[in-house]
């Protein structure tokens, strides 16, 4: 079946309404200021690696984020960490929501079921 007028227009103007902001409207925007954490991180970067010549980042981050939990600039430091949620099994449904509920058996259909026992 060939696409009507009103389905193709429909769609412009949903990709209009859902497009991103222009680059004009991010430059206007005033960036957010760095973190504590990001503050620190920086801070300690270009001393690991002038240590650890060579050595990959993954490994620069975890041993600073191990100096940041116990950091005077830490504003947690020394508070116990939020116990993390449990990872949702794959392919297991989800607790939010609801199986449709089977409506009860009509009567007519005990009743048929009962005649044919007979």
């Amino acid at each position: 079946m060939a696409k009507s007028a009103t389905e193709s227009t429909t769609k412009a103007a949903t990709k209009r309404a859902n497009a991103k902001t222009s680059k004009a409207d991010k430059e206007d925007k005033p960036k957010r200021a760095p973190s504590a954490y990001n503050l620190f991180v920086q801070a300690h970067m270009k001393e690991w690696k002038e240590a650890h010549p060579g050595a990959p980042i993954k490994e620069a981050m975890s041993e600073i984020a191990v100096m940041w939990r116990e950091a005077p600039e830490n504003p947690n430091r020394g508070k116990e960490p939020k116990p993390r949620k449990p990872k949702a099994v794959a392919g297991a449904p989800k607790a939010s929501r609801k199986k449709k509920q089977t409506p009860p058996p009509s009567s007519d259909a005990e009743n048929t079921g009962d005649a044919s026992d007979e």
